[in-house]
């Protein structure tokens, strides 16, 4: 399968704290792909740096053939890199049909296009919560309409941030299940995340970080079977 976005050498630094190591990685259309490590690991500064919003970084990063390495978020996210960070940051303020047109990019070749009908298809409970402020929201509510504000951009690789943190079960598995819709429609996902059960039931592959070294990759197959790097970089 082509690669769609192309890690190399990824370095990164928050002031003088060097905090990744020649990070390198890629993922194929279609595949999810789970970041795993314990906290501190660099997971997070890993997608961070991926989308421009840490500004000491070097290494090539290569999105459907295009450079975008030293970019601007914004520029980013418009060549096709949509991000749901941890924290969510939806617009408390504003409605969840406002958050969707928040969103709205134009669509573009070989990419499924969004609609907001399609979305509350993908989260019935949205389509429910339309008119509501999100701020009014419950967690995975607002979790769910993170997502959807990030499909309404179109993109084509997606960077995930702890998607399942802090949600109830029957939530987790909600989400499970549109992360599997959206591998279906051909989208290709980074999922930073520390539930592996979650992990286990959506990915095809697994890299794993510590002290922000890529310390293994490999099928999640593979990785089940290997007690050794588990007990090594993922035990407490």
């Amino acid at each position: 399968m082509t690669a769609k976005l192309v890690v190399r050498g990824l370095n990164a630094w928050y002031g003088r704290a060097h905090i990744l190591f020649d990070v390198t990685l890629s993922v194929a259309g279609g595949e999810v792909l789970a970041l795993l490590g314990r906290n501190g690991a660099g997971k997070t500064t890993t997608l961070a740096s991926l989308m421009g919003l840490v500004p000491a970084v070097t290494g090539d990063v290569i999105l459907d053939g295009v450079p975008i390495a030293g970019l601007p978020a914004h520029r980013i996210a418009r060549l096709g890199l949509g991000y749901v960070p941890e924290d969510r940051r939806i617009f408390s303020d504003l409605t969840v049909a406002e958050n969707l047109a928040v969103g709205r990019q134009p669509p573009r070749p070989g990419v499924p296009a969004w609609t907001p009908a399609a979305l509350f298809d993908l989260f019935p409970n949205l389509a429910d919560l339309r008119h509501r402020r999100a701020g009014q929201m419950s967690g995975g509510e607002q979790q769910m309409l993170t997502i959807a504000r990030t499909l309404m951009g179109n993109p084509s690789v997606i960077l995930l941030d702890e998607p399942a943190e802090g949600l109830a079960p029957r939530i987790v598995a909600q989400m499970a299940a549109v992360l599997r819709t959206m591998k279906a429609e051909g989208l290709t996902l980074i999922v930073s995340e520390q539930n592996l059960h979650f992990a286990r039931s959506v990915v095809d592959r697994v890299c794993i970080l510590e002290k922000g070294r890529l310390r293994f990759e490999g099928t999640m197959a593979t990785f089940d079977g290997a007690k050794d790097v588990k007990d090594r970089y993922l035990a407490i």
